[in-house]
């Protein structure tokens, strides 16, 4: 937001650097969202107009159909009942008008001079960011050593801080661990088909419901805990369970795959949210009901 310019808004963007810098540090990954262009300006890479496209292409449509209006047939005659915008200012990325030069209020767009002014206004749309990149650069410098994004692309670093949005299930094969069973038992068996299966928006709610989070580290050598598959003796054709402290997958007896992936599913998607547990024991537990420690 080109307009979070006061200082608790450069603050906010600060720490949003010091989240992307830890999650480097402590190689866990974070799963942010963020354009291309923002990855693309902390590796200190220009901007062009296709990235501004890939995010406001209206904005750009726009832009090049007043350059280019001549070929319309409009002409300096017609060209002020045409076009609505009288000045050199644009409305930004939040929708406020400003200025593409200093004083764009006083310089009146005329055809003449229309191409100047998309230059500009591509430009000033580019660069309108500015004071919020560099708080976020000043968060990660806070941690890691910002140079070193120079000799970087943008997609490097964006899989550096958010590790790869595809749960690789030959990565988590390599650091599963099984305890009461072994890669034989047929709860592993079907475990493996059933992940074969999920598409990858389920393998994403599995790795939630297990650990607390949705990607994987990209290198083997930044996973830090192994992934524990272990059987346990509570109701047959039951509901699995989790401990997200320990990457742990708590699996019951199932009389068959299908019963499992059923149960499976419904586990990882509608037990979304770890914030709750607390509550819920200690309610269940006023009601005198009893729940499996480490239930998600």
């Amino acid at each position: 937001n080109p307009d979070s310019t006061s200082p608790d808004c450069l603050l906010q963007y600060r720490f949003l650097g010091i989240l992307l810098g830890v999650a480097v540090r402590t190689r866990k990954p974070m799963d942010i969202h963020l354009a291309p262009s923002v990855w693309k300006r902390l590796v200190s890479l220009p901007l062009s107009t296709q990235d501004i496209d890939s995010v406001d292409s209206l904005f750009v449509s726009s832009i090049k159909s007043l350059s280019n209006i001549d070929r319309s047939g409009i002409t300096s005659e017609s060209f002020g009942s045409v076009i609505p915008i009288e000045r050199y200012h644009i409305q930004n990325s939040n929708g406020t008008l400003a200025p593409i030069v200093p004083g764009g209020e006083d310089i009146k767009l005329t055809f003449g001079n229309r191409k100047i002014f998309a230059v500009n206004a591509l430009h000033s749309r580019i660069e309108e960011s500015d004071a919020q990149i560099e708080a976020i650069l000043e968060g990660l410098a806070s941690i890691i050593p910002v140079p070193l994004f120079r000799f970087m692309t943008a997609e490097a670093l964006e899989e550096w801080v958010c590790g790869k949005p595809e749960i690789d299930l030959a990565l988590l094969q390599k650091i599963v661990r099984y305890r009461d069973m072994d890669r034989t038992h047929n709860l592993v068996e079907w475990f493996w088909r059933i992940m074969n299966r999920f598409s990858n928006d389920d393998r994403v709610a599995l790795m939630r419901f297990v650990s607390g989070r949705s990607r994987l580290p990209t290198d083997i050598a930044d996973v830090s805990q192994r992934f524990q598959i272990m059987k346990t003796d509570k109701s047959k054709d039951g509901l699995p369970t989790a401990q997200t402290c320990f990457f742990q997958l708590r699996l019951p007896d199932y009389t068959s795959e299908a019963v499992m992936e059923e149960k499976l599913r419904y586990a990882i998607h509608n037990c979304r949210s770890i914030d709750m547990d607390n509550y819920m024991l200690a309610r269940n537990v006023d009601n005198g009901q009893m729940l499996d420690d480490g239930i998600i």
